[in-house]
């Protein structure tokens, strides 16, 4: 044990660690704990197994031994990214898309009919919900199993159509690029050249798009749309999890999130990933065409995703630290904008 231990006052009279356990930025919440939160909640047929498989935006566990299903998985939400009426809207949508016969992972209501419940972690409240267990395989980069995702996302679209719920933030160009930018800033200060050619792409594509805005289609979108928030079940459905980034939005952008993580994340050819992308384009315009507008907006809306997701990690430093987006990063994502507005097809 070093010095003070728990005492408020140390050695020459200067205030140091409190009494009460050390605020935290982030916290892992105990799985045992979790399984007993659930075990006293939900209608189990045995012991609750509670397993941690991914720190992410959220904390996700796999979590057995509830009644009438094999498996459900539990998110934890980070303090501070969601409010419970952020949440709340996401569920609802949830529920809405389920009722209108959509594939997605929906909540697990407890007996009483709440789908939610505030946990106090050390560094504040974190939200916690249970959603059905998704099987299947993961959707590869290839055209059949994207075009399976394009008619999946078109169906997405068009059940989400009715639903009307406040309480959510928009994926408005504020979200996607100014807010962004904002919390990058900062970690760019020593490199003036790095941060003005990525200020150069955000302002250009942000006029772009204000001026195609007013033809865009607009409405509750997924908000994620990559492969890796599907599966593709064993008769051919793809079923849709993961809406926590969410929010009422232009359609084209939903769509682009695909393209984005084709390109930059799939690992393809550029070739292969554009054979891909023309396939999921192909199969979404077959159930719901897409407007001149909104076609030309989506090379524009996969600059800004890449944008928002170096906003979305250097809003991060504070839990990961700041050598996770590095300046090797920020280069990173400056060369996949470079490579993706020379790009023939963009």
């Amino acid at each position: 044990m070093v010095g003070c231990g728990r005492l408020q006052t140390c050695q020459g009279g200067a205030m140091s660690i409190p009494a009460a356990p050390f605020p935290a930025a982030y916290s892992t919440l105990s799985a045992q704990a979790l399984a007993a939160w659930v075990e006293a909640r939900y209608s189990c047929t045995g012991p609750v197994t509670c397993t941690l498989l991914r720190r992410g935006l959220n904390d996700t566990y796999r979590v057995t031994g509830l009644a009438g299903r094999d498996r459900a998985a539990l998110r934890v939400y980070r303090s501070g990214w969601r409010s419970p009426g952020e949440v709340e809207w996401e569920l609802g949508f949830l529920r809405h898309l389920a009722g209108a016969g959509c594939a997605v992972s929906g909540p697990l209501p407890q007996p009483g009919g709440a789908c939610w419940e505030v946990l106090e972690a050390a560094e504040g409240p974190r939200v916690a919900a249970l959603f059905g267990w998704v099987e299947g395989r993961w959707l590869e980069a290839v055209p059949e199993d994207a075009a399976a995702y394009g008619k999946a996302a078109a169906r997405l679209h068009t059940a989400a159509d009715p639903f009307r719920a406040e309480g959510r933030f928009a994926l408005d160009l504020d979200h996607l690029l100014t807010q962004p930018l904002a919390v990058i800033r900062p970690l760019l200060a020593e490199s003036p050249e790095v941060w003005q050619e990525l200020e150069a792409a955000a302002h250009r594509t942000h006029a772009a798009l204000t001026a195609l805005a007013p033809r865009l289609e607009w409405g509750p979108c997924h908000g994620d749309l990559h492969e890796g928030n599907a599966r593709l079940e064993a008769d051919g459905t793809v079923r849709l999890f993961d809406f926590d980034c969410g929010g009422p939005g232009w359609r084209a952008y939903d769509l682009a999130v695909y393209g984005w993580s084709l390109f930059s994340n799939s690992g393809q050819t550029p070739e292969a990933a554009e054979e891909a992308w023309r396939a999921f384009l192909a199969a979404y315009q077959s159930l719901r065409p897409l407007g001149a507008a909104d076609l030309q907006a989506l090379p524009l809306f996969v600059t800004a995703r890449a944008i928002w997701f170096m906003g979305l990690n250097a809003g991060r430093a504070h839990e990961y630290g700041t050598e996770v987006p590095d300046l090797g990063f920020f280069q990173y994502g400056l060369k996949f904008i470079r490579d993706w507005e020379a790009w023939p097809e963009a």
